[in-house]
C-alpha cells in the first residue's frame, strides 16, 4: 500500500497512531474492493438482456437484483467483454483480501497492467468459442472487445482457418491465466507483511550485524561480572 503512504503525511504523528491509522485504512480499502467484487458478481449473475440499459429502453420490470444501476452496469460489461467479464472480478477480490489482511501488496502498476491484459486475452479466448442460438447479444461470447481482438489477425492475414482460431484460443487462454497469476502474485514471495514493514519503519533504520553482536556481547559480559560479584559476596559472608 505504498500509495497510502505517499498520499498522506504521517510525519507529525506518533508512531503508534500512524500504525493504527495505516492498518484501518488498509482494512477499509480491502473491504471496499471485496464489496465491489461482490456487487459486480451479483449484477452479472442476475443480468438479463430484457432489462433497461443504455442500448435497450423499456418500461418493463427490472430483473437485476441491484435494480436499474445493476442492470445498466451488467449490460455494459456483457456488451464489451461478454463472458470474460468475470475476469474483471477475480483479481480485484484477491487484491481486497490481501490488503485487508495486511499482506504484501506492491508493484501496483504491474498488477494493473496484467489485470487489463488478462481481460483482453480472456475476451479473445471467449470470442473464439462458438455461440449458441440462445446467446442474446449480436456480438460473440467475448463481447465487442473480443470480436475486435479476433478480427485483428483477420485484417492482416485474411480469413482465418479453423486451426488458426484454435491456436489463438489456446494462446489467449494461456496468456490470460498467466496474466491473472501475475496480477494476483506480483510481489516477491519473501516480501514482508504490511504490519512488519510499518513496524520496521516506525523503529527506524536497523542496526548492522556488528553493532547487534557487540551489544549482545556487552550484555553477556555484564551478566558474567554481576554473577561473579554476587558469588564473591556470598563466599565472603
Amino acid at each position: 500500500m505504498a500509495s497510502i503512504d505517499r498520499g498522506i503525511d504521517f510525519s507529525s504523528w506518533s508512531d503508534e497512531l500512524r500504525g493504527i491509522l495505516r492498518r484501518r485504512l488498509a482494512e477499509c480499502g480491502g473491504l471496499a474492493l471485496i464489496t465491489l467484487s461482490v456487487v459486480i458478481v451479483v449484477a452479472l449473475a442476475t443480468w438479463s438482456v430484457q432489462d433497461p440499459s443504455l442500448s435497450h429502453a423499456t418500461d418493463g420490470p427490472v430483473r437485476n437484483l441491484l435494480g436499474t444501476p445493476g442492470a445498466v452496469g451488467a449490460d455494459l460489461l456483457m456488451q464489451l467483454f461478454g463472458l470474460a467479464s468475470i475476469v474483471l472480478v477475480l483479481p480485484v477480490a484477491v487484491w481486497g483480501w490481501r490488503i485487508a489482511g495486511h499482506r504484501p501488496f506492491d508493484r501496483e502498476w504491474l498488477r494493473l497492467a496484467c489485470w487489463l491484459a488478462a481481460v483482453l486475452l480472456g475476451s479473445t479466448f471467449t470470442a473464439c468459442l462458438p455461440k449458441s442460438a440462445t446467446w442474446p447479444l449480436p456480438s460473440g461470447l467475448g463481447g465487442v472487445i473480443g470480436d475486435a481482438m479476433l478480427r485483428a489477425p483477420s485484417a492482416l492475414f485474411g480469413s482465418l482457418p479453423g486451426i488458426a482460431v484454435f491456436v489463438i484460443a489456446v494462446l489467449s487462454a494461456a496468456g490470460a491465466i498467466v496474466s491473472i497469476a501475475v496480477a494476483i502474485r506480483a510481489g516477491r514471495s519473501d516480501a514482508p507483511a504490511l504490519d512488519e514493514r510499518w513496524a520496521r519503519e516506525a523503529a527506524g533504520p536497523a542496526d548492522d550485524d556488528e553493532e547487534r553482536a557487540s551489544i549482545k556481547l556487552g550484555w553477556l559480559v555484564h551478566g558474567l561480572l554481576s554473577l561473579k560479584a554476587r558469588l564473591v559476596r556470598l563466599i565472603s559472608r
